[in-house]
């Protein structure tokens, strides 16, 4: 073996194998060459020194929204890549929430070549799906689509461009759209939420004069969500399709998909860490800034959704990261907050989110490391490519301090909606990303971000 290696990262505590071992990682051309007791003779470009920190597999995003081409500026591939590299992510997954969606090959494509000139950490990237494109989802599939992304609801007003191909108009056209899609390689994930419940209950609410911040919580009831995913249960059961259910909320829903799986059904489940984090009273307090779909639940739901997680039900966790401008949200504030865009630009918060959760005792490292790299990185055919320390493996590595205490400021983020982020604002946590590390390139030390690195991320698809 040549003795010069690309980096080295010395006294490491490392993830492999479901537990942590010591030694030390060399890189060598974006790929991990060894993992040695001595680094005696080499030599490399970079060094980190990684004692009394861990040494996680680059963990993955599984749930990001890039707003470009259009509206790009919410956040474009740069900005957001930034973001991810600042918060100790290594890959993102991109949701088709964009002007063009990635409805078809051609809009794939062009959204990869965007992807390509901008990002800085490495990305895959969700396909869109509706009744309208059923036909050419094998032709995604083929063109590198990591999985498929459908709303069951209409387009919201105004946003009408963001949606196309994206939906299905109701469970007739849901049924035929599974069909084909379970001719496909391709698994295909919905947000579930039943929009006429939804609106029914808006209307109640509105009659009743309830008119404050608990509006979205209120409308956006828990069987809104159940009677969505037992829709998609019946209906992948019915056709073969293999599916997934994104941002879970409600313990009900997550209940049904774990019967699911005891009957076998071929369904992976995620979940976001605000739904594990915060509670409805993050609403009350913070209105449109705090507002996603489906809404924070109740601090009850909060504590049975982390026994999903606990017992496997939850496969893995993503940010569900949603940027938007100011006046996107602050129409929420002044209008109703029914008026408000929903979600948060989170990418950057996550991980030290969920490292205090670690050091609350809430899930374990080792755990982790599993629900936010290495179990994604398996369902969707990047493993052992990405979410794993072994020789031949991606040099991808987030390396965290567990004991770092520090306040979460929108001041120290990349994301171009990070004004928005009041509700995470003077959150103190312990534990945080200190550096992130793609193909033996550090992009973040000590939370700065290289800048310099525009263009470095590559395209992964699914390894066939």
């Amino acid at each position: 073996m040549d003795n010069k290696m690309q980096l080295i990262i010395k006294n490491a505590t490392y993830f492999t194998n479901g537990g942590f071992l010591t030694g030390n990682i060399l890189v060598k051309d974006g790929k991990i060459a060894a993992i040695t007791e001595d680094v005696t003779g080499f030599s490399a470009d970079q060094e980190i020194d990684a004692k009394g920190l861990y040494v996680l597999p680059g963990l993955v995003d599984s749930h990001v929204h890039i707003r470009e081409p259009e509206p790009h500026n919410r956040e474009d591939f740069y900005t957001g890549t930034l973001a991810a590299a600042a918060g100790g992510i290594t890959t993102i997954a991109e949701m088709p929430l964009a002007v063009p969606p990635p409805y078809s090959v051609e809009n794939l494509e062009m959204r990869v070549k965007l992807a390509e000139e901008k990002c800085i950490t490495d990305f895959c990237m969700y396909g869109a799906a509706g009744y309208e494109n059923r036909e050419t989802l094998g032709d995604l599939v083929e063109a590198g689509a990591v999985a498929f992304k459908t709303f069951l609801h209409p387009a919201p007003a105004g946003r009408e461009g963001e949606f196309v191909g994206l939906t299905v108009g109701n469970d007739g056209e849901l049924y035929m759209m599974l069909k084909a899609a379970a001719k496909t390689d391709g698994r295909y994930y919905f947000h579930c939420e039943n929009a006429q419940i939804i609106k029914k209950v808006e209307e109640e609410l509105h009659a009743e004069g309830v008119e404050d911040f608990s509006f979205h919580y209120k409308s956006r009831i828990k069987v809104a969500e159940t009677e969505s995913v037992s829709t998609i249960i019946q209906l992948a059961k019915a056709t073969g399709a293999k599916v997934g259910i994104v941002h879970m909320s409600a313990p009900e829903a997550c209940q049904l998909v774990k019967e699911a799986k005891a009957e076998g059904l071929d369904i992976k489940a995620e979940t976001c860490f605000h739904y594990l984090t915060f509670d409805d009273s993050a609403i009350d307090k913070f209105g449109p800034y705090a507002k996603c779909n489906p809404p924070l639940r109740s601090k009850e739901d909060v504590e049975k959704l982390w026994g999903y997680v606990a017992d496997g039900t939850i496969d893995y966790i993503g940010s569900d990261h949603a940027p938007f401008i100011k006046d996107e949200k602050e129409i929420g504030m002044t209008q109703g907050i029914w008026k408000a865009y929903s979600g948060m630009p989170a990418i950057e918060v996550m991980l030290p989110m969920m490292l205090n959760e670690v050091n609350q005792g809430k899930l374990t490292l080792e755990r982790l490391v599993e629900l936010m790299s290495e179990d994604f990185c398996r369902i969707f055919k990047l493993y052992p490519k990405k979410g794993c320390i072994a020789p031949g493996s991606d040099g991808d590595f987030t390396i965290v301090d567990l004991n770092k205490e520090h306040t979460i400021k929108i001041e120290d983020m990349y994301s171009k909606a990070r004004i928005v982020n009041k509700a995470f604002d003077g959150q103190k946590v312990k534990g945080a990303p200190v550096y992130t590390v793609v193909r033996g390139k550090i992009l973040m030390d000590h939370g700065k971000v290289d800048e310099s690195t525009k263009g470095y991320g590559e395209f992964v698809k699914p390894i066939k």
